[in-house]
């Protein structure tokens, strides 16, 4: 019974953020040295959904990994550490390193939120 208990509040912290709905495509690179092309479905403080064509493998569970957004001209964004910590056919969901997700989430921002002018 404990057992469920830890489970279910473990699921509660993961989700007491809000996600947006946010398309970009991605580039993962696996510790493994695999790279996944994918497309962001949202995101959240911390953590970013990925939607992919890849087949699904089971070993992508919990690894670490370097995501990349896909810029103009077939440039990558800076690198941001993350850790695969759910993956089903089709779906990763990514947890990024706490230092690197404000700056992840303002460089996947940048634009979007700009000033009127008068």
């Amino acid at each position: 019974m404990a057992e469920n208990l830890i489970s279910t509040s473990d699921n509660q912290e993961r989700r007491h953020c809000d996600r947006i709905e946010h398309n970009r495509s991605v580039l993962l690179k696996l510790a493994g040295g695999q790279t996944i092309n994918g497309v962001t479905t949202d995101i959240s403080l911390g953590g970013v959904k990925v939607s992919t064509q890849e087949p699904y493998h089971e070993q992508w569970n919990e690894q670490h990994a370097i995501l990349h957004i896909k810029l103009i001209d077939d440039e990558l964004s800076p690198e941001y550490p993350c850790t695969i910590v759910r993956c089903q056919s089709g779906i990763l969901c990514l947890k990024l390193d706490k230092k690197k997700a404000a700056s992840f989430g303002a460089m996947l921002t940048r634009g979007v939120f700009k000033r009127k002018q008068s």
